[in-house]
């Protein structure tokens, strides 16, 4: 009688691994179904968070960070006069020494780049001499004192840097002069002397100079060193006194005014 083989079954263990692969198969990566705790209640579901844009290091300090900025300064200025060639005047004795109360707007067009406007009150005190010949032949000294108030007007523009949390910006501009009242002036000659009183024509100049400023508590603390000269000489009357140059270095404070988005520059 011929036997029929039987048919071994297949181990237990080779059926667990094949289930096994199938179920893997079948069922998504847990990676992409998987939910956090923290993305269940936030609802970002695994989404990314965008990177923060560094901030610049001015921002840092609170130097960049605003679009406009007003400020306050005040400091000496000496004055240098040269008498015109209109005059008889031959030198002067004057290295005055005044002083210049400032206000001003700067607005940040650029990070590197700032255009600034100026009020600035101040008040000259010219003295010129001359000799002139008596009929003994001695020479008398013909002094003549002038004080005049005034207002300047700049305009100025700012290349901004900002080394170790400072800000330092070299500047160049021109200015408006509008008087205040008359130019009074007392003549001298020998024992004689007289008040006079001259109308004073407006004038223009240029100034260069360098700015500078440090963050400090909601502002900053200002400085302005600075050179300026008439264009022309300055008259009174339609005659031609003297050509003036100003050397003054003012400090003061300064505060910020409309925000920059995300605290930087534009």
């Amino acid at each position: 009688m011929k036997r029929h083989s039987r048919r071994k079954a297949a181990p237990p263990l080779l059926v667990t691994v094949l289930l096994a692969a199938a179920l893997l198969c079948a069922i998504p990566p847990l990676s992409a179904q998987t939910r956090t705790e923290e993305e269940i209640d936030t609802g970002r579901f695994g989404a990314e968070e965008p990177e923060e844009a560094p901030v610049p290091p001015a921002a840092e300090k609170g130097l960049d960070t605003d679009w406009l900025y007003l400020g306050l300064r005040t400091g000496p200025s000496l004055r240098f006069y040269t008498p015109s060639d209109d005059t008889p005047y031959t030198g002067n004795d004057t290295l005055a020494v005044s002083l210049d109360i400032a206000l001003q707007a700067n607005f940040q067009v650029l990070s590197f780049l700032s255009l600034q406007t100026e009020m600035i009150f101040t008040w000259d005190n010219a003295s010129l001499w001359a000799y002139q010949k008596r009929e003994n032949n001695e020479d008398d000294r013909y002094t003549q004192d002038y004080t005049s108030y005034s207002f300047q007007f700049p305009f100025i523009v700012k290349f901004d840097f900002y080394p170790d949390g400072f800000r330092l910006s070299p500047f160049a501009g021109v200015y408006g002069l509008v008087p205040l009242g008359n130019l009074e002036a007392s003549v001298s000659l020998g024992n004689d002397k007289e008040s006079l009183s001259y109308k004073v024509s407006p004038s223009m100049g240029f100034l260069g100079g360098l700015g500078g400023a440090m963050k400090f508590g909601p502002g900053m603390i200002i400085a302005d060193l600075r050179y300026a000269a008439d264009l022309g000489d300055f008259e009174a009357r339609g005659t031609k006194i003297f050509r003036r140059g100003m050397a003054s270095l003012t400090v003061g404070y300064e505060l910020g005014f409309f925000t920059k988005e995300k605290g930087g520059r534009p």
